[in-house]
């Protein structure tokens, strides 16, 4: 009976999934509000900017609170809404650095409904507001994705055509390939163990990094993973850095997934490299 049990709803599951495909595991947005950044004593901005099909997108645009050396184009996880991940780049206005954060299409304040067509769309037009915006003050722009959004980061960077503006992606505990990490997710629930392999190739694979990332070059790419990252295995990062192009660094960070830039010492490895791009850029 327990067998019995057991086999029906694993037939109603993978019915389910393979209807619907498992891409939409990908993304777990809300509009819950989890920092108030008047609170936090952040200057910013709400920016409000359309999508190609004329979705309107929210986001954040923290300001510099010493001398501006630089911008940062972040491109935030899978789960909640910017406010939830605000944490991790608002410590970079303290040296100087304006934060462009938004959200996708679902997310937060964002219009539409969430799928990744449209979330790839939305990271493009994100990338152009921000580099458009950023030109006035003639200073270096940075686009930093962490976790889901890296690897978003990633292909949107490879087939920009702002290349020429942005002077380097940090992929932060990126994953390389969307169907290999939809079944290292199935592979952790005994419920969908046994279905991980085909679930997986409902997934579309369309934009998967590993793919792209050798297209990043010119632009200097900075890889950053923990090993003790419990969510994305070590070894998509290590798969991307191998297949991208020079000019690029590997930075090995502590700490579990979401924690990374709650942790002081991966905070001033980040800047460093922020500092050291800088520099570099200056100089030629």
């Amino acid at each position: 009976m327990v067998l019995l049990k057991y086999l029906t709803s694993l037939l109603l599951l993978s019915q389910l999934l393979l209807l619907s495909g498992c891409t939409h595991m990908i993304f777990h947005p809300n509009q819950i509000q989890y920092y108030n950044l008047k609170e936090l004593g952040i200057k910013h901005e709400n920016v409000f900017f359309k999508t190609s099909n004329g979705l309107r997108l929210h986001g954040w645009w923290l300001e510099a609170a010493v001398a501006k050396k630089a911008s940062v184009i972040y491109v935030h996880g899978n789960a909640q809404n910017i406010s939830s991940h605000v944490r991790n780049v608002a410590w970079l206005t303290k040296y100087g650095f304006d934060v462009f954060l938004f959200d996708y299409r679902g997310y937060g304040y964002s219009q539409g409904k969430t799928e990744l067509d449209g979330v790839i769309s939305d990271v493009k037009n994100a990338i152009e507001y921000g580099i458009n915006r950023s030109e006035k003050n003639k200073k270096p722009v940075f686009v930093i994705g962490q976790s889901l959004g890296a690897s978003l980061a990633i292909y949107s960077v490879a087939n920009s055509s702002y290349k020429s503006s942005i002077k380097a992606l940090f992929s932060v505990s990126a994953f390389s390939d969307y169907r290999e990490i939809t079944q290292e997710v199935l592979d952790t629930w005994w419920l969908t163990w046994l279905l991980q392999w085909p679930l997986s190739f409902t997934v579309d694979n369309t934009y998967s990094p590993v793919d792209v990332v050798n297209k990043i070059s010119p632009v200097p790419l900075v890889v950053m993973h923990s090993k003790q990252d419990e969510v994305i295995p070590f070894h998509h990062s290590a798969a991307l850095f191998s297949k991208a192009e020079m000019p690029k660094q590997f930075r090995e960070l502590t700490g579990r997934h979401n924690e990374v830039f709650l942790i002081e010492a991966n905070r001033t490895l980040l800047l460093d490299e922020l500092n050291k791009l800088i520099v570099y850029k200056n100089n030629n």
